[in-house]
């Protein structure tokens, strides 16, 4: 098994619709995991998609690989920027219908032409991570694994460096280990205990940090001696 650390550092504003309320869409202070799987390339979307979610299909592939990846936690104070949008046409006439602007004035009078509903904001504000905030995650892989040195994240693909260093490890079993970064549960072993917890519920999944947990570990040749729960793969039974 091989264990890297990977510091990140964002390069630019990072925004995940972590959270809407009413107009106001928020990005959390995490990186899911999922969503660092693919940005470092161990897994590709489709360019077209059919509101199919493959999560199942693309993460089942890393398991056979041996490859996952933890949460992304930031290790300092997170720092949020907010800014507001208007999708709403410069044009001289327009007017709303069935959550969708129309520009066309000859909708009026042809039912026929009526603008489609749409499923995304006109106006609103958007809560993102700010240029510079700092984080760390860990990627396990049966094989030696390359890990890029600048990925794109978020649903502007924003620009993220990544630090990545190899890990020194022993495996241990120990009992009620606190574990300060985030995880996501559904990934733990199954005879893993946990303990008490801090919860994030967030989409696709709830992650969880502060965590007591008793089980099988790699305890990491790091200034801290970080203890990783072993035997974590991602879980695809959606």
């Amino acid at each position: 098994m091989h264990i890297y650390r990977c510091e990140f550092q964002l390069m630019e504003n990072l925004f995940f619709a972590s959270r809407e309320v009413n107009n106001f869409f928020q990005t959390e202070a995490v990186i899911g995991n999922y969503a660092l799987a693919y940005a470092l390339g161990l897994c590709n979307a489709g360019y077209h998609n059919e509101s199919e979610i493959t999560y199942a299909q693309d993460l089942e592939k890393l398991n056979e690989m041996g490859i996952y990846v933890t949460p992304g936690t930031l290790t300092e104070k997170p720092r949020f920027t907010v800014v507001q949008f208007n999708a709403i046409s410069d044009s001289y006439w327009f007017q709303m219908e069935q959550n969708a602007i129309s520009v066309n004035r000859d909708r009026i009078f042809n039912q026929r032409l009526r603008a489609r509903p749409t499923n995304f904001p006109q106006i609103g504000r958007l809560k993102l991570l700010s240029i510079g905030n700092k984080g760390i995650f860990y990627v396990t892989s049966r094989d030696v694994l390359r890990v890029p040195r600048y990925i794109r994240l978020g649903k502007f693909m924003s620009k993220a460096k990544i630090s990545a260093y190899k890990q020194n490890y022993r495996e241990i079993h120990a009992q009620d280990v606190p574990y300060e970064y985030y995880l996501n549960p559904n990934d733990l072993p199954s005879d893993t205990q946990i303990g008490m917890f801090d919860l994030l519920n967030i989409r696709p999944t709830p992650l969880i940090r502060q965590v007591q947990l008793s089980g099988n570990f790699y305890e990491l040749a790091d200034s801290d001696k970080t203890l990783l729960p072993a035997g974590m793969q991602f879980y695809t039974d959606f």
